[in-house]
């Protein structure tokens, strides 16, 4: 089994990531059609803006591409490839959001068509702004090279997006969960900012009130035109929308009262047996989706947040914050404070 599941190799993106890293590898003076070869890569295809790839084929193609290039620098270098107008509709919306703020919303509501292989969560804690990378799925000894990839990414589209002012916009700190391979001196050269290692999660943190920002781009009719791009991009790549997507929107964006089966189907103006039947053919369950979606809330309160139990519980719609130790110890193997420390 390879370090995807399956259904990530069967997720596609944009062939213009690694259109970007076959410019790298030839800077490096190394021939990149092996390394398309063992990804099973069409050349031709990087000629087509509107060509995908698999997962699948990124990775072995990212895994072809270091074992090519010797350089501690890689993973840095890789990310400043990909300037915010690299990622087409999705970058330039970005861009032209009112502020700051709406740019990372914006992009993380349609990072599936960028080129991260990390769950990407952003919020605020006590005057600081954090965006946190988890890992979708294991990445072996890929991981770091991808993780210094974005981060590195995230420093060259601020650059892009404050090309006249960049003192102020260099970030408090950057985590990062592995060992430092080389030097703290060289990571911090390169990031413009402390960085510090073994820490628990990989992520970047800045001032709250960067957020507020206004862009220098930004334009609303743009950014609509920008977005629609976007949805017709998203079908196109990753397909349409399914009931299973919409319900663990819902179930997200919930706070306080979980809907049941019935809410969903009232809000999607359809039956609930009409909503079992839809995810039934998409191979899930309404109870497997709100247990998933569930966990994943519980954990970012525990992990970002300062709520007590007795407040996460209310905010997952459990009237009683034994019933929900109860269950968060049945999805993780750990009670809530447990798992907090």
């Amino acid at each position: 089994m390879s370090l995807l599941d399956i259904a990530t190799i069967k997720q596609q993106q944009s062939i213009i990531g690694v259109s970007l890293l076959v410019k790298l590898i030839e800077d490096y003076g190394i021939d990149p059609l092996p390394i398309l070869t063992f990804a099973a890569i069409d050349p031709e295809i990087l000629k087509d803006p509107k060509a995908t790839i698999s997962r699948l084929q990124d990775v072995q193609f990212s895994t072809a591409m270091l074992a090519k290039i010797n350089d501690p620098d890689i993973g840095f270098n890789a990310g400043q490839c990909y300037r915010i107008s690299a990622f087409g509709a999705l970058g330039l919306a970005a861009a032209s959001s009112a502020k700051v703020e709406d740019a990372i919303e914006f992009f993380l509501r349609y990072i599936q068509l960028s080129y991260t292989h990390f769950d990407v969560s952003f919020f605020k804690a006590t005057g600081k702004a954090v965006l946190r990378f988890k890992d979708r799925f294991e990445l072996g000894p890929l991981k770091t090279f991808y993780i210094e990839r974005d981060f590195s990414f995230v420093v060259i589209s601020t650059r892009d997006m404050f090309p006249r002012s960049l003192a102020d916009q260099k970030f408090k700190k950057i985590h990062f969960d592995f060992e430092c391979p080389t030097t703290v001196e060289r990571y911090e050269a390169l990031y413009e900012c402390p960085v510090e290692f073994s820490m628990p999660h990989n992520q970047i943190i800045f001032d709250e009130g960067y957020l507020v920002r206004p862009l220098p781009q930004a334009n609303p009719l743009t950014h609509q035109l920008l977005e629609e791009q976007c949805e017709t991009q998203k079908v196109e790549t990753i397909g349409p929308e399914g009931y299973s997507e919409k319900i663990q929107y819902l179930i997200r964006n919930s706070d306080g009262v979980i809907p049941n089966l019935d809410d969903i189907a009232s809000h999607l103006n359809t039956t609930s047996r009409t909503v079992r039947r839809k995810l039934k053919a998409e191979g899930c369950g309404f109870q497997g989706l709100l247990t998933e979606e569930l966990s994943r809330k519980a954990v970012f309160f525990l992990e970002t947040t300062n709520l007590t139990i007795e407040q996460i519980s209310f905010r997952l719609g459990y009237s009683e914050s034994a019933s929900f130790i109860h269950a968060f110890r049945r999805w993780t193997g750990k009670a809530p404070k447990a798992y907090r420390s």
